[in-house]
């Protein structure tokens, strides 16, 4: 089961919750190092991950600010927990599983290119069309956006991402991405 830090920072309970998981026989927890409340702000704390993987016999997965194979590094590092859980790094970055692998075998990683990424997009884009129909588009506008981070012009093509309505438009607005 999947839980968060506790509702906010009055109300830290993952710990308790983490124990009581266990006694009702979950074989798996992943903990969340953020509060409801936090959402998405702040750091995530590596640290109560760390106390629940050290009261729990369970395994216990780490999730929070895995945005690298070096964060994946350190967040393991820093809690012993025993796998890690990928969330927002992995918007527009599908290539941070290889990543996070290739840090774990004390491997070498190099970044996609620009081209790779782009293609990428292109996809993901034509496979949730085929598995949700055009409705998609507008669904995938984030994540066309987060796959044009650092392309050249990229805020331009965010903001006609944002006004694309079919799988031709988007396909053609990552077309131009690439000259």
């Amino acid at each position: 089961m999947k839980f968060r830090k506790g509702f906010d920072e009055s109300h830290v309970n993952a710990l308790e919750f983490g124990r009581v998981a266990e006694n009702s026989g979950a074989a798996m927890v992943t903990i969340h190092g953020r509060t409801r409340a936090q959402m998405y702000s702040g750091r995530a704390d590596w640290d109560i991950i760390g106390e629940v993987k050290a009261a729990l016999s369970i395994p216990v997965i780490g999730n929070g600010d895995v945005f690298t194979g070096a964060d994946a590094l350190a967040l393991r590092a820093h809690t012993g927990c025993d796998g890690i859980m990928v969330a927002r790094g992995a918007q527009g970055n599908p290539f941070i599983f290889a990543e996070i692998k290739a840090a774990l075998a004390g491997e070498a990683y190099t970044q996609p290119g620009e081209a790779q990424r782009l293609a990428m997009a292109r996809l993901h884009l034509q496979r949730a069309v085929a598995h949700k129909g055009q409705s998609a588009v507008i669904e995938m506008r984030k994540h066309v956006a987060w796959y044009l981070k650092g392309v050249r012009g990229a805020a331009t093509l965010r903001a006609k991402a944002n006004e694309a309505a079919t799988l031709e438009e988007m396909l053609a607005l990552l077309e131009r991405a690439e000259d």
